[in-house]
């Protein structure tokens, strides 16, 4: 039988006599302070095999979540503001969210593609709203460590998911070497709504309304919108919009639930009701969003 120990420190403090911080929570460093609120959460790793049909024909489209491409074989194209991306094999790309683009593909493209939002506040993506966002080009991978990644019947435990989330963690703060400005920018103007911030997480559902938020916050409705929108860049009511949109998704891909019951627990009036919205905002009805993403089931990231 091992011997039963207490939770206490017993090493000699005199260990620790020539320490400096550099940085802690203790210490309350604005930069530890910062990174502590950031966060990156992946709705889910997919691999793909496509073609001309990735092009979009003209047309400049965005998605609502972020992209990280892995290119392991096939060159594509990406055209933002007048410049194009060449996409090339051994290459991993960030497609930020809430970006128009162009896309561009003639040969056949083997990929590998994560899509993910990030955090700051709660439920609040400091990237969506990133002024300088655009594509860009990660570093070079070795498409032949990621072709096992592709193999059927391929499961993720939960060490390799830890390991991939660090991983790609610091494949963003290279590739945003801005990042710290953005983050500190972020949370500089959306700050002073944490309480409603709070509050929408606390009460998600279609049911929320303005009334609600600016009763939070303590100002009339009318107030309240234009002081909102003017501190953070976008509406309160786009921002819900935005934030349910999230929370459907999550729900749509992380589990199994009927459509009627995502419905239900995001407080819409009926499915269909929320069918419409979802296709609105994703272009394809839930069902058919799942079935695009979910081809071969895997247990959900979260």
């Amino acid at each position: 039988m091992g011997v039963r120990m207490r939770l206490t420190d017993t090493t000699n403090p005199n260990t620790y006599d020539q320490a400096r911080t550099l940085t802690s929570r203790e210490h309350g460093t604005r930069a530890h302070n910062l990174a502590e609120c950031f966060r990156m959460h992946l709705i889910g790793i997919y691999s793909n095999v496509v073609g001309p049909e990735w092009s979009s024909n003209g047309k400049y489209e965005s998605d609502r979540v972020h992209h990280i491409n892995l290119n392991l074989s096939g060159r594509r194209q990406v055209c933002f503001q007048g410049r194009t991306y060449h996409l090339e094999p051994g290459e991993a790309w960030l497609l930020p969210a809430h970006t128009l683009v162009e896309r561009r593909c003639e040969e056949t493209c083997e990929v590998i593609y994560f899509r993910f939002f990030c955090e700051c506040l709660p439920g609040v993506d400091p990237l969506l709203d990133w002024k300088n966002r655009e594509p860009r080009r990660m570093r070079s991978i070795d498409p032949d460590e990621w072709s096992g990644w592709t193999e059927d019947g391929k499961t993720l435990g939960i060490s390799s998911i830890l390991g991939l989330r660090g991983r790609l963690m610091w494949w963003l703060v290279e590739c945003i070497p801005e990042l710290d400005e953005v983050i500190s920018q972020h949370l500089s103007s959306h700050s002073k709504f944490s309480a409603v911030f709070q509050h929408i997480e606390d009460h998600l559902g279609a049911d929320l309304r303005l009334a609600d938020l600016a009763e939070v916050h303590g100002i009339s409705p009318g107030a309240f919108a234009a002081a909102f929108t003017r501190s953070t860049g976008v509406s309160p009511k786009e921002y819900l919009t935005r934030r349910l949109n999230q929370e459907a998704i999550r729900w749509v891909m992380g589990s199994d639930l009927k459509i009627k019951e995502i419905a239900d627990k995001l407080r819409f009036s009926d499915e269909f009701y929320f069918s419409r919205f979802f296709q609105k905002q994703n272009g394809s009805p839930p069902l058919r969003y799942r079935s695009l993403f979910r081809s071969k089931p895997t247990k959900p990231l979260e």
